[in-house]
């Protein structure tokens, strides 16, 4: 490469790299990183929208995909969610069959555990699952309290 070339930054262009900043960013402040939805019967929804969803479906799934360190006082558990940690998910999620062609609202503790089992039921099949974005945090932030929904028997 001769002097006046332009180099690799400057072939990529400015919003090449504003993403790759972005991606770097958002990977290194979490954990764990949320994938965004890639298909389309898995859906991302607020709090509010989850406690309206429950309110008007009364024929409605909460599952609960917490682990069980993640349950305490300030993130309880939920009144008649049906609970299946995510790691258990692949060999469990057949207990929830009945439900397969019913609306199923997923909680995890902020929300990103909830995205992958999202995901992962919706591969099997599932059409009507959402998740609830920030999880059992934002539920109890936005005053819902413990949600009554579909009883987990």
């Amino acid at each position: 490469m001769t002097r006046n070339e332009p180099g690799l930054l400057s072939r990529l262009g400015a919003p090449a790299l504003l993403g790759l900043f972005v991606v770097t960013g958002a990977s290194c402040a979490t954990g764990r990183r949320v994938v965004t939805s890639l298909t389309a019967n898995c859906h991302e929804v607020e709090a509010g929208v989850a406690n309206e969803m429950i309110r008007d479906n009364p024929g409605i799934l909460l599952l609960d995909v917490r682990e069980a360190p993640e349950y305490g006082t300030e993130l309880p558990h939920l009144r008649k969610a049906r609970e299946i940690p995510l790691s258990d998910l692949p060999r469990r999620y057949r207990e929830i069959a009945a439900w397969k062609k019913e609306s199923i609202v997923i909680f995890s503790r902020d929300g990103t555990d909830a995205a992958s089992a999202c995901e992962f039921l919706s591969r099997q099949g599932f059409p009507y699952v959402s998740h609830v974005d920030g999880g059992i945090s934002a539920w109890m932030q936005g005053g819902y309290g413990r949600p009554a929904g579909r009883p987990s028997d």
